[in-house]
């Protein structure tokens, strides 16, 4: 939640700054832009596993998944203190984990390929006429298309897991997600989110997809 605060914070005084400036030749026909954006997305995400406390002992190191993802996104409507989107978007989420103990280590790396829906009903910005920072809240619904397990036992090569892969047998994720970003005029320009899994990838154990996004707009 802190970055999301910082960012916010961070870009306030950019917009205020935008919003005082002169202005030039072009915008003295002072056009409005009637129209809501639609455009596409892409970025990069970094992912992880969230485990209930009791299921491992001991529990794995945690290292961030880095991924990338890409889609189409559209307003429903844009007012001047808040607008509504929704997304479709290509995801690649997973964690990479370690499984040590004082005789062996374990090494798994799990990546999960989902088509996304992502919803964000409520975007609130202060209104600016140029550069408006915002913040969002959401949720999305996304459908697992594919999965690649792999797992690295000491010093030995990485080899496909397939009994890993078979335990993260649900498919259907949804989950939260919180969001800070910048329009410049109406449209996104970038984007930072947060998004956190409800239900869990395993019908056996509870994991719960984490990720960070990061995204841009054209």
């Amino acid at each position: 939640m802190k970055i999301f605060i910082t960012c916010f914070f961070l870009v306030w005084p950019l917009a205020i700054i935008a919003q005082n400036s002169p202005p030039d030749t072009n915008s003295v026909s002072k056009k409005k832009h009637s129209a809501n954006y639609s455009g596409i997305k892409f970025g990069a995400l970094a992912s992880s596993f969230s485990h209930k406390n009791e299921l491992l002992v001991p529990a794995p190191v945690k290292k961030s998944l880095p991924a990338w993802h890409a889609g189409v996104s559209m307003d429903l409507f844009t007012k001047t203190h808040y607008n509504a989107r929704v997304e479709l978007s290509y995801m690649n989420k997973g964690a990479k984990e370690t499984f040590s103990n004082d005789q062996i280590s374990i090494r798994n790396t799990n990546r999960l390929h989902y088509l996304q829906v992502s919803a964000l009903p409520l975007i609130i910005k202060p209104g600016f006429r140029k550069i408006n920072p915002y913040i969002a809240f959401g949720g999305y619904y996304a459908r697992r298309i594919g999965i690649k397990s792999r797992t690295k036992t000491g010093q030995g090569s990485w080899e496909n897991d397939p009994v890993t892969a078979e335990n993260l047998n649900v498919k259907n994720d949804y989950g939260y997600s919180i969001s800070a970003g910048v329009y410049i005029w109406k449209r996104p320009v970038f984007e930072l989110r947060y998004e956190a899994g409800i239900p869990s990838v395993s019908s056996s154990s509870g994991i719960k997809n984490r990720s960070v996004i990061l995204s841009f707009s054209i």
